[in-house]
């Protein structure tokens, strides 16, 4: 308990940023009953001990004892959350320190000011932890420090709108005789997995070593999709982008990317029988593919679209995509990111029959029915990003940011993932060799990382469009090392 109580007071201390203390700074406790409660009171006495103003408010018949005499004997002081409702208008920052785990649907919670600033500790109260179902009185976290481990909860349902950044702090406890059901990707873990096939060599390479995008995409209906992807391939730094567009796409799309370059039919099989031969025609090989963004879903997936498919060249398939790849064992490694609504659309494709709500309470478990069906990496997309693999291995992203949720945000992912999987230096393979579905899942949990960073730097100063969102590209990328 001290030890959670430890990490709760330096979260505390970070959030306020006030070396040294600040007059008027006011911390103030909402204390449950029990060991949640316990936390909050050792964090407390720690603030006291480090010069902050603390006050403690009382919300349950009970707290604990030890707890509370360690605060006490701080010099802090509780009282009851009916006699003082003033020190929550005056608070600087509050710890919620109710329920935690213990938290039960229906139990009464305090109301606090709009706009205050919340420090959660363990969840926030009025959060299930296992669903991720909240209550409409939940008390909304600009920060939530959790222990031991990760709760399905905070990433789950209503999770990533209310627990907002995540601080896991391990502690002592043994979990070698658990199997974690899915493993979380942060700015940190994507690092690490990006440099995982990096060389100094990179320096020296050409464009065509750097990444050809194959971008199959745009139609009449939708002119801007196809724009929207190829400028942000081109901005993350893919060597080179071919494009295949409809004919009155492709001068809007030449402006848009003016480093794009043209893909007709007959290069496109050129490329394939190219890349089968490990020759180069007039069409520079192709590394990958991005395809779907704005596409006619009303044409049949026949032709180049159809060739590209049985190719074992790896691709990422977005949007009206989706609604043109085939069900079934493939060679060729695919990532599908669809949300809620185009996953029930590829499941019901795939004889599996289930409603948004259903995939909404359990995103994993039918996540993993379309990898399987389809034989490929899934990546859903929503508050949190859900990416598994056809043999059930999964990831999960909550690095993202709520004004993500904009037309064409997931044409810039594609772009994103597209430029990733094109990258030899990333996928670590070259020729015929078939990318890993493991690794085909660590970059599509990569891409949302970045996308997410993405939607949290433009956020920071501008209303977030797919348009703003390309201009900060480049800064973004060269954070993560491109």
């Amino acid at each position: 308990m001290k030890q959670a109580a430890n990490a709760l007071a330096a979260e505390a201390v970070d959030m306020l940023g006030e070396q040294p203390v600040a007059p008027g700074t006011l911390v103030v406790g909402l204390i449950g009953p029990g060991n949640n409660g316990g936390d909050g009171l050792y964090a407390l006495a720690q603030l006291e001990d480090q010069g902050y103003a603390t006050a403690a408010l009382q919300c349950a018949s009970s707290v604990h004892s030890d707890a509370l005499s360690v605060y006490e004997s701080a010099g802090g002081r509780i009282v009851p959350y009916s006699q003082d409702n003033q020190s929550l208008a005056d608070a600087t920052l509050i710890i919620d320190a109710l329920y935690g785990l213990g938290y039960r649907s229906g139990a009464e919670l305090p109301r606090i000011p709009r706009g205050s600033r919340v420090l959660a500790c363990d969840l926030p109260s009025g959060l299930n932890p296992e669903t991720g179902v909240a209550d409409d009185m939940v008390l909304l976290a600009e920060r939530t420090v959790t222990f031991g481990a990760m709760k399905s909860g905070l990433l789950t349902g209503d999770g990533p709108l209310v627990t907002g950044e995540i601080i896991v702090v391990p502690l002592d406890f043994d979990f070698s005789g658990q199997t974690p059901q899915t493993h979380m990707v942060d700015k940190q873990v994507a690092l690490e997995l990006l440099d995982a096939h990096r060389s100094w060599r990179d320096a020296g390479r050409h464009k065509y070593q750097r990444g050809v995008l194959g971008l199959i995409a745009g139609s009449s209906l939708y002119p801007g999709a196809a724009q929207l992807t190829a400028r942000a391939a081109v901005n993350c730094g893919v060597g080179l982008l071919r494009t295949h567009v409809p004919e009155d796409i492709a001068p809007l799309l030449a402006v848009a990317a003016p480093e794009t370059v043209p893909l007709n039919d007959e290069q496109i099989r050129e490329a394939l029988s190219s890349a089968r031969r490990y020759l180069h025609g007039r069409g520079a090989k192709i590394s990958a593919w991005a395809i779907g963004p704005g596409l006619d879903s009303r044409t049949p997936p026949t032709g180049v679209i159809a060739e590209v498919f049985a190719s074992r060249q790896p691709a990422v398939i977005d949007a009206s995509g989706l609604e043109l790849v085939p069900a079934g064992p493939s060679e060729q490694p695919r990532v599908l990111t669809p949300h809620a609504k185009e996953l029930r659309m590829l499941l019901r494709r795939a004889g599996v029959n289930v409603t948004i709500e259903e995939i909404t309470a359990d995103p994993i478990r039918w996540t993993r029915w379309a990898a399987l069906s389809y034989n490929a990496v899934v990546l859903l997309k929503g508050p949190t990003n859900y990416i598994v693999a056809p043999d059930g291995s999964s990831l999960v992203v909550s690095h993202t940011a709520p004004q993500l949720a904009t037309a064409g945000s997931g044409d810039v992912l594609t772009g994103i993932l597209g430029y990733l999987l094109s990258d030899s230096s990333l996928t670590g393979v070259n020729g015929l060799q078939t990318v890993s579905n493991h690794r085909m899942m660590e970059l599509a949990a990569c891409a949302a990382v970045i996308h997410g960073q993405l939607g949290r730097s433009a956020a920071l100063d501008v209303t977030v469009s797919a348009s703003k969102l390309i201009e900060r590209l480049p800064a973004v990328m060269k954070a993560f090392g491109f």
